[in-house]
């Protein structure tokens, strides 16, 4: 009775709230812009061309990027602070703008950044003539034209245009009242309420889907994103600490090391979960539950970071110091360019001994070495020029920027060093591997003889006896493979030893069936050294691979990245304690790492650079410009890799847009750095109000 009793009350609130209310606006989050044209309302209709031409002709002329987003309401929170914040997550550069109108809301707001070549008087003139007007009258694609032409006049010095104006219908939900609908099903919603109640109760234990109407699509899209989003962060914030450390020691740097490393395990955690949406068929109830933990966690690391951000700028006072730092990195750059002959030399040498994965993954890395010192030298003279005009700030965002290039460039030339010592080493292990598996083939074909009539077991036949049998063939065709692979002119090494291993898995697996605990032990701390070495290489040469291309790499090669790291770790926590867990464990890093690389391998072949091309196309401050792009350095301004889905890079060398080398923090902090010069998504600019 009280169920039903509670459903009476139910419905009389839901009668009175249905007659009395308005229809709702839907509420919209800030939002990352994948496209200059938002529009999450619905009212540019068929008007949708003219307001994309408009955008297009201001680009054009201006290469001004006028972003604009159309949404129902800004959620509660001020016209300003949404469009700040949906810039802020767009990574909107210094000639981006964004143009945000709630249209039930009946609020708009506009946000520049400070170094915009517009005085806040031209931009309150556009708003009161050309964007205001327009949208009073609920003319939307009025306003987007309006805007475009606008700006393009008060750029070229000329009075602020009066947009013609074609009134349209108002956004209010739209649709027959409510009551009218509600009122002649209500009835027949009593007879089931009482029920749903009952069953609402039994279900409380599934998770709600988030407020907002939000899709399981988009969570997981915004999942996606903010793992990329703060595994750049974490890598730029390590690079800001191994420099500060440096400089000033672990002591005082100790807060900063706490907070990067709770950082780190909230974002670790994120991909693992990630990692379990991947490998088990989650309902959706589950699937949003643990999308919505991997949002929550990467905002909980994206905060941790921003905490410390602002203690950790003071203590580095790069603008104190420009000057000195200048010259220090044109010695590291001097230094880094002297390498690239050694380090182009050593790819020739290996190229005539070597092939695979591990090789493809460097045989670049001469070429982009030197766009990255392009770039870092263009940092460098913009940094001089900027002191020699007095603008620090810019100064040390240039330096940044120079130093983030510099350190990938070292990154990518001891890459070629270390694989050569990689594949040296591999190679040697072979043997050893082989002998191995000769061994081990020699042990299972005792214990099938045992199992066979007449032997020691005199089982006969078994399942064991099938295991084995079929685990001595694929040994067999294993090293057969690699005696053939080693007799061409060039091999890969690392390939060997993986096939070997899982050779040799595969027949430790079958022979554990018939061997005691203590000996399987001892067989697998016997490996374990090999293994463990294999997936310390297979993680640090994808690690290399993302970090150094973090520009354009998506989350399913960060995330199976994370689950080798994981892995790996695992491995070698268990590896005094339980060798056969550990090998296990250390054989699986190899394989996702591997995974890892090769994924991240087709988003960087998938890519395409600005103006078609890397190193030695003949350009080479397009060949700067495409490798900080390709890096992670330069960020925001125009251009996005296929993670983002926005192409096109205007303002060249003159109009850098954001910088992703920004320094200790999260994103927060990448935007109260920006600024000056056109770096980092700077501090920006606004107004609007209500039409």
């Amino acid at each position: 009775m009280v169920i039903f009793r509670r459903a009476a009350q139910v419905l009389v609130t839901v009668l009175a709230l249905l007659w009395l209310a308005p229809p709702p606006a839907h509420a919209d989050d800030p939002l990352r812009l994948d496209e200059q044209l938002t529009d999450r309302s619905g009212v540019l209709g068929d008007r949708r061309p003219e307001a994309e031409a408009a955008l297009r002709q201001l680009f054009d002329q201006s290469q001004l990027q006028l972003f604009v987003v159309f949404v129902h309401s800004f959620d509660g929170a001020g016209a300003q602070e949404w469009a700040d914040r949906t810039a802020r997550r767009s990574d909107l550069g210094d000639r981006d703008a964004l143009l945000a109108v709630a249209t039930r809301d009946r609020a708009y707001a506009y946000s520049f950044d400070d170094d915009f070549p517009l005085t806040d008087a031209q931009l309150a003139d556009v708003a009161a003539t050309a964007i205001e007007p327009p949208l009073a009258q609920n003319d939307w694609a009025g306003a987007v034209i309006g805007a475009a032409n606008g700006y393009q006049a008060a750029l070229n010095g000329q009075p602020v245009p009066r947009p013609q104006i074609r009134p349209g219908r108002p956004d209010t939900g739209g649709g027959i009242p409510v009551a009218v609908v509600a009122v002649p099903v209500v009835l027949l919603a009593a007879l089931g309420l009482g029920g749903w109640l009952l069953w609402r109760h039994l279900r409380r234990a599934q998770a709600a889907p988030p407020p907002g109407g939000v899709s399981t699509e988009e969570l997981a899209a915004r999942a996606d994103t903010l793992l990329v989003e703060l595994d750049d962060e974490l890598r730029t914030s390590e690079r800001e600490l191994t420099l500060a450390t440096g400089q000033y020691g672990a002591e005082a740097t100790r807060s900063f090391a706490a907070a990067l490393d709770a950082a780190r395990q909230e974002v670790a955690e994120a991909f693992r979960l990630r990692m379990s949406l991947d490998e088990t068929a989650a309902g959706e109830p589950d699937r949003r539950r643990v999308l919505t933990e991997i949002i929550q966690r990467c905002e909980a690391a994206d905060d941790r970071l921003d905490a410390e951000a602002e203690a950790f700028d003071q203590l580095r006072e790069l603008e104190t110091h420009v000057e000195q730092a200048v010259a220090e990195l044109g010695r590291r750059r001097a230094a880094a360019q002297q390498r690239l002959p050694a380090a182009e030399s050593a790819l020739a040498d290996l190229r005539g001994k070597y092939v695979g994965e591990a090789l493809a993954a460097v045989s670049g890395n001469a070429a982009q070495a030197r766009e990255r010192l392009e770039f870092a030298g263009a940092a460098l003279d913009r940094a001089s020029d900027s002191i020699a005009a007095g603008q620090r700030s810019p100064a040390a965002l240039a330096v940044r920027a120079a130093e983030e290039a510099l350190s990938q460039a070292d990154t990518l030339l001891d890459a070629i060093d270390r694989v050569g010592a990689d594949l040296t080493t591999a190679r040697a292990t072979v043997d050893t591997l082989l002998v191995e598996v000769a061994a081990d083939i020699a042990a299972a074909r005792t214990a099938i003889a045992a199992q066979a009539p007449g032997g020691a077991a005199g089982r006969g036949a078994t399942a064991e006896v099938g295991e084995l049998t079929a685990a001595v063939a694929a040994a067999e065709q294993a090293a057969a493979s690699v005696r053939a692979m080693l007799d061409a002119p060039t091999s890969d090494p690392l390939a060997a030893v993986r096939l070997l291993q899982n050779a040799d898995a595969a027949l430790d697996q079958a022979l554990a069936r018939v061997r005691d605990a203590a000996d399987r032990a001892a067989r697998a701390r016997a490996k374990l050294d090999h293994a463990l070495a294999t997936a310390r290489t297979e993680v640090a040469s994808a690690n290399e691979y993302i970090t150094t291309r973090r520009g354009v790499v998506a989350s399913q090669a960060r995330t199976w990245l994370a689950e080798a790291q994981r892995r790996l770790a695992t491995a070698e926590a268990l590896a005094a304690t339980d060798p056969v867990a550990a090998l296990a464990e250390a054989q699986q890093a190899t394989q996702w790492a591997g995974q890892a690389r090769r994924a991240a391998l087709a988003d960087v072949d998938a890519w395409s650079p600005p103006g078609g091309g890397f190193a030695g196309g003949g350009d080479d401050a397009l060949a700067g410009l495409a490798g900080a792009i390709l890096g992670g350095i330069l960020l925001g301004g125009g251009y996005r890799g296929p993670r983002y889905g926005r192409i096109g890079y205007g303002g060249g060398w003159g109009g850098w847009g954001g910088w992703g080398g920004n320094g200790f923090g999260g994103s927060g902090s990448r935007v109260r750095r920006g600024g000056g010069g056109g770096f980092g998504g700077g501090s920006r600019r606004g107004g609007g109000g209500r039409f």
